[in-house]
């Protein structure tokens, strides 16, 4: 346009216009477009990608988690030298602290800083689909109704045009990852498989719940039948055989911390059976977890220091 503008000097709306822009003109040879012709549900990266890939689980608006992970092992530096590769597993908003369900402010704060990354980042910061990406008033955690309260705080705070472009923005987010060393995703497979083109069709009118699977199913944790909206290790091993990867390859997941099986874990390593999966949540006030996959098929579980010197490192005043 040949005018100057500095990116701060952006309003709210423009800034969120422009991160969905980012979103819809990944290239395409890493994000193939569906057959309507727009950006489908995957990423899949070049077996020539030689950057590394971190992988972030959960943070349910704990941005300090995100600020800590950002600043560990030069992650920020080295996003900006195109080095590395941000992919966040989608659930950045609602915290889940008890006594703080309500509180809607934090998660607005830390979309800001994920829309700021996409903006300054578009070809190394990454978001998928969770299940809390929505206004839904159907999502809800302990009897709150967490989707519609964020729909309305934000309403208040931004405005209804903002609101509506965030809902814009959840609509046009990937839900897959194929990397040559991994898979990932927010929730878990879909039960009995899905193929590469239904990841990439994953919105079309005729692909059922799959969507909803992606973004909901949890492990089964009873060695029992999985319910409809659970997933067995077998599935795991579906999911590889239809996405023609080797049975080794590790899938890594969010959604669901096994807090039975210990409360103070961020990350659990093949849980239950399941071979070659992680399930990885980073939103723990005393542990900021995320997972490094460096040019090799042997990955890295990392805690990034949460004792840091308050910097800003291109991130504004967040």
């Amino acid at each position: 346009m040949g005018e100057y503008y500095s990116y701060a000097d952006l309003s709210h709306q423009e800034k969120l216009q422009l991160a969905i822009r980012n979103i819809l003109t990944t290239d395409t040879l890493i994000r193939p477009l569906n057959d309507n012709n727009r950006p489908g549900g995957l990423l899949e990266f070049s077996k020539e990608d030689n950057r590394e890939f971190i992988i972030v689980g959960d943070l349910h608006a704990n941005k300090q988690n995100l600020k800590a992970i950002l600043l560990d092992n030069q992650n920020l530096f080295r996003l900006r030298n195109d080095e590395t590769v941000l992919i966040i597993l989608g659930d950045a908003v609602h915290d889940e602290r008890v006594g703080h369900l309500h509180d809607m402010e934090t998660s607005i704060e830390i979309m800001d800083i994920i829309i700021h990354l996409i903006n300054e980042y578009p070809d190394n910061v990454y978001y998928l689909l969770g299940n809390h990406d929505t206004f839904s008033s159907r999502l809800g955690k302990s009897g709150i109704q967490q989707g519609l309260l964020y729909h309305n705080a934000m309403l208040e705070k931004r405005g209804k045009e903002y609101t509506n472009l965030m809902q814009t923005f959840f609509s046009v987010l990937p839900v897959f990852v194929i990397h040559k060393y991994f898979l990932a995703l927010h929730a878990g497979p879909v039960r009995g498989g899905i193929t590469k083109e239904q990841i990439i069709n994953i919105r079309s009118s005729v692909s059922g719940d799959l969507l909803w699977q992606l973004t909901w199913n949890r492990l089964n944790e009873t060695r029992s039948s999985p319910s409809k909206k659970e997933y067995a290790p077998t599935d795991l091993d579906t999911l590889r055989q239809n996405l023609n990867v080797p049975d080794n390859f590790p899938i890594v997941v969010g959604h669901n911390p096994m807090w039975k099986w210990g409360r103070d874990d961020s990350v659990w390593v093949d849980p239950l059976g399941a071979h070659n999966h992680v399930i990885l949540y980073s939103n723990l006030e005393q542990k900021s977890t995320y997972i490094s996959f460096n040019n090799t098929p042997k990955y890295h579980i990392r805690n990034a220091k949460l004792r840091v010197k308050k910097q800003k490192f291109l991130l504004g005043d967040y």
